[in-house]
């Protein structure tokens, strides 16, 4: 009996050392696994959470770098292109910055997909800055724009992002793949230690049942409850000092274990969802980005073109909202975006896609209905509420701020018949709307388009023009009414083109001032106006036209000198034409422009006096040398005693001020005689010759300075 009991005992100690040993490896084991899935997680979170945000700014970034890019070939003014590009180069600066701090973060990984994109980008920058350096000197800018080289190297470098997106996103599920195996490998361990361990139970339960064999059996069933998914299921035994209170222990270290391999895998799936998430969505509105809405924009069409529905697309550009950016910060900036996309969201219907195409551009597609009147008028509303809404007022802090928008529509039975081609339409209809005074909205027609592609070759030929030198001077004479000379000529742009014919100035002056290429024509002007005045006599001063954009470019006077000095004319032969509209926008800058001329010696003349915002103050801050009478009053003085008196108070004004002046538009000798007996000094005008060419204005020079009447 002693020996038997000696027998139940010496196993019982066996056992409980056998116990103890699992036990103790069971736990080492699963703190050794908690442990790598503690660090697994955070070097999860790390390189995958992190890299898939750097991949997502770095994708947006490149869509952006797009974005400006056509915004800076569609712009006309040099400040607006100079923005583009300014922002253009943050873009790229964060590409890099994000880039860096990709690599460091994946040590390496990923880098033939991160190559494939370096060349990709690389390639497209060094056609952007190639682009960039031959819009400056007066070249195509449609390459910027959709269809064309930029854009293919934009599509270039969205497919290597997506495919550093999708190795990215393959690396982190086989290493959360990995995570789970992982787990799944120790929780076996874990429960055949735990099977094991209730077998050895039951071999002691003869000797020990109420000491052993309960508090097992109740193990055992809180491991079920446990393996069930009962994760706070509580172990019975932990309070025990005996092998029994260890078991129950290691056990609770399973169970928490268990607890955080769950929690290990939730965050591998939230860190999954938030990469899907920052691929497809916006990251400061949450809308869907313009990766997604192409892709609806693509299915939408298809069925468009199978005939089952009708579509439109809204573009809807917010007006003014650089000014928030300028004036407010670009943090007041971002909630004005994430309000207005609030409302958008909540104007629209669940079945319509709404997206941030990038800045503050959002797009729509909606789906009308089946007759093609009904869904315009539908679209019409659509369009009329959402510019209400948009208008409503914002509060940004202690401010409040009201925006508006212009929006582009393009119907799908009326637009082209491919994604781009749509996106083009809407885009042209949104620049019509913001022509015809923003805050409206407009559909796209095919005139547009017309308009659009006839203004870009109007364009397109004006710059090459002003590089060939195809526009060129013609002289009008200037002429001292009392002694019937010719005091000098005007130089005025003239250009004939090979197939339009003779363009009118009215026509490519404007484009001249929208292209920013004003201060190479008037260079160009002056330098051959320079060159045909080389031979004519000393006293015949030259008359260039400045416009006002030029008189906010401090470097006029050094670039006029230069010529002068060049084409070795004097100075004092040259007279500068300033339009009364001028001196509105940056009087301080016009006033030191002109001072600098005044200081090399040429003379300023203020040109079409009485239409536009001229008052005695300019007069004399500004110390003009002589004013020239608009043609219109000249013209008119016959049959309107307003427009006489008004001729006889500039005169009178200029006379006390002791300012030459200069009567435009004398078409007859009435007009002349009635000018000389009110002691108009100057006259310009079709009696004294049209505007001609160099030769002819030589050829009359050449019988003397002698003005003689057309």
């Amino acid at each position: 009996m002693v020996k038997f009991k000696r027998s139940i005992y010496l196993r019982v100690v066996v056992y409980s050392l056998v116990l103890l040993s699992i036990g103790l490896t069971q736990a080492t084991v699963d703190l050794f696994t908690l442990h790598q899935m503690s660090q697994s997680g955070n070097a999860l979170e790390r390189s995958w959470v992190q890299g898939a945000t750097l991949l997502g700014d770095i994708d947006f970034n490149v869509e952006a770098f797009r974005l400006t890019e056509v915004e800076r070939a569609l712009a006309f003014d040099p400040d607006d292109r100079a923005a583009a590009e300014a922002e253009a180069d943050r873009h790229r600066q964060d590409i890099a910055a994000d880039e860096r701090s990709y690599e460091q973060i994946l040590h390496g990984s990923n880098g033939a997909q991160l190559a494939a994109f370096d060349r990709a980008w690389s390639i497209y920058q060094i056609n952007h800055d190639s682009w960039v350096a031959g819009a400056a000197l007066g070249q195509n800018d449609t390459v910027a724009l959709p269809g064309n080289q930029l854009e293919a190297d934009g599509r270039a470098t969205d497919a290597a992002i997506d495919a550093l997106v999708d190795a990215h996103r393959d690396e982190g599920e086989n290493r959360a793949a990995a995570t789970v195996r992982i787990a799944h490998r120790t929780m076996r361990f874990d429960i055949t230690i735990a099977l094991l361990c209730v077998a050895l139970a039951v071999l002691t339960q003869l000797g020990a049942r109420a000491a052993i064999i309960g508090p097992l059996h109740a193990i055992t069933q809180a491991m079920t409850r446990l393996a069930a998914g009962e994760r706070d299921t509580a172990l019975p035994g932990r309070e025990r000092t005996d092998e029994i209170g260890e078991m129950a222990a290691a056990c609770d270290v399973f169970r928490l274990n268990v607890v955080a391999l769950d929690q290990a895998h939730e965050a591998a799936r939230r860190a999954e969802e938030q990469a899907q998430l920052l691929a497809r969505h916006d990251a400061l509105t949450g809308l869907p980005n313009r990766r997604v809405f192409a892709a609806d924009l693509e299915t939408a069409l298809a069925r468009a073109q199978k005939g089952n529905d009708r579509y439109a697309l809204l573009l809807i550009d917010l007006d003014d909202f650089k000014k928030v950016n300028d004036i407010q910060g670009h943090q007041a900036g971002d909630v004005v975006l994430c309000e207005i996309a609030h409302r958008l969201e909540a104007a629209v219907r669940k079945s319509d896609t709404l997206a941030r195409l990038g800045g503050d551009e959002f797009a729509i597609i909606t789906q009308g209905g089946p007759e093609l009147h009904d869904h315009l008028e539908q679209t019409k509303r659509l369009a009329a509420r959402l510019l209400g809404i948009i208008r409503q007022p914002i509060q940004v802090g202690d401010t409040m701020v009201e925006i508006g928008a212009s929006i582009g529509i393009c119907s799908f039975a009326t637009g082209a018949g491919d994604v781009i081609g749509l996106l083009r339409a809407a885009d042209i209809a949104m620049y019509r709307a913001k022509q015809c005074g923003r805050f409206t909205f407009r559909f796209f027609e095919q005139s547009m388009d017309d308009e659009m592609r006839e203004r870009e070759a109007l364009e397109r030929d004006v710059a090459q023009a002003i590089c060939d030198g195809s526009i060129h001077p013609h002289y009008q004479p200037l002429v001292d009414i009392g002694r019937q000379r010719i005091r000098g000529f005007e130089a005025l742009a003239r250009w004939d083109h090979p197939v339009r014919g003779a363009v009118a100035p009215d026509q490519f002056i404007p484009i001249i001032e929208q292209l920013g290429l004003t201060a190479a024509l008037s260079s160009a002007m002056l330098r051959q106006s320079c060159r045909d005045a080389r031979n004519w006599p000393d006293e015949v001063c030259i008359a260039i036209n400045v416009s006002p954009f030029e008189l906010k470019d401090d470097t006029l006077p050094v670039r006029f000198a230069q010529i002068l000095r060049e084409e070795g004319m004097a100075a004092q032969r040259l007279e500068v034409e300033i339009t009364e509209s001028a001196l509105v926008s940056d009087l301080p800058a016009a006033k030191a422009i002109l001072t600098a001329l005044q200081e090399l010696g040429a003379t300023i003349s203020l040109d079409d006096f009485g239409t536009g915002y001229s008052s005695l103050y300019h007069l004399r801050e500004l110390k003009f040398d002589k004013v020239k009478i608009d043609r219109s009053f000249v013209q008119a003085m016959h049959g309107n005693a307003e427009s006489e008196k008004i001729i006889d108070a500039i005169l009178g004004l200029t006379g006390s001020l002791h300012l030459p002046t200069v009567a435009e538009g004398i078409e007859d000798a009435a007009t002349l005689r009635m000018l000389t007996a009110k002691g108009c000094a100057l006259g310009q005008g079709f009696y004294f010759g049209k505007a001609m060419p160099a030769a002819e204005a030589s050829a009359l020079l050449a019988h003397g300075t002698e003005a003689v009447p057309a």
